[in-house]
This record gives structure tokens, sequence and C-alpha cells, in this order.
């Protein structure tokens, strides 16, 4: 096997080698943890510093932003009274999008991601390719379904105190 090709044999016979599973697994792990763990730290200091801990629990409530910053959204029940509307008139959804915490998870996914393909090979087979995305994908919504589950509680946010009703 030549040194850097990462294709064996010599002269005209060539043989492809198959997908190695340890390394691709291994790169989705260091990736998807990576990425996540940047965005709920970009998360949880965004959070400390518009001083929303003080209101309620910071774990859930970042767990909530990293879901919010991939795409979900997050819907407020119980007591939800906004702008005049009280009971059953408000019923809302937050779908906001934390473009900083999404750009920092992006980012760190895309480094992690193609920093493993630089040991995979100098051409990289498709199948081998398409092994990493797919284990980097499958990792990242089930990691995004556990903290959809850790970010499922009860914060009680008091509207006056954000000022809400002096608009």
């Amino acid at each position: 096997m030549s040194a850097g090709t990462g294709v064996e044999g010599s002269g005209s016979t060539v043989r492809a080698r198959g997908v190695p599973w340890t390394d691709v697994v291994l790169a989705a792990i260091a990736a998807v943890s990576w990425a996540l763990i940047g965005m709920a730290g970009t998360a949880a200091l965004g959070l400390h510093l518009l001083g929303a801990d003080s209101a309620g629990s910071l774990g859930p409530m970042t767990a909530a932003v990293v879901a919010l910053a991939a795409g979900g959204s997050v819907t407020p029940s119980g007591d939800v009274s906004a702008f005049g509307l009280t009971g059953a008139e408000t019923a809302t959804a937050i779908e906001i999008t934390p473009l900083g915490v999404s750009l920092v998870g992006a980012l760190l996914l895309a480094w992690f991601f193609l920093r493993s393909l630089r040991t995979a090979a100098v051409v990289v087979a498709p199948a081998e390719l398409l092994a990493r995305v797919g284990a980097v994908v499958a990792l990242y919504v089930a990691m995004l379904g556990g903290l959809a589950w850790a970010g499922h509680d009860v914060i009680t946010l008091d509207g006056s105190k954000l000022g809400l009703d002096d608009l």
C-alpha cells in the first residue's frame, strides 16, 4: 500500500478498500459532539448575557435555544397572556432562529467533518463518503432528539418584568 493514496495494490491491479466503520463512527461522534458543545456554550453565554438565567433554569433554556437554532420551535403553554389577550385567545409558538448559535454549530460541524476526511485517503470512495455523511446526520438527529427531551421543562417567565405590558 502506498502511503497517502488510500489504494492498495501496485501497478495495474488496484483494489479499493472497504469502509472503515470505526473511523466513520468516531469521526461522526467527534464532529457532532463538538458542534453541539459549541452551540450549547454559545446559547448559555447568550442567555446569561441577556439575564435570562435569573428568570429560570439555564439548562432547559439552553437546550431549547439549541433546538431553536436547529430549526425547532418552542410552544408556550399554561396561562399565556400577551398584549391584552388572555385565555383561549392567546395561542402562540416561538419560531425564532438564533443565527449565532446556528453558525457556531455549522462551522464546528463542518470543520471536524472535513478534518476527519484528511485522514481518510486522497480519493475518498463514494461509499465511504456516504457512510460518513449518513453517520453524522443520524447522530445529529439523535442528539437533537435528546436535547428536545432535555429542554422539555416548565419555565415561568413574568412578562411584566420584561416590559411587555408597556407595549
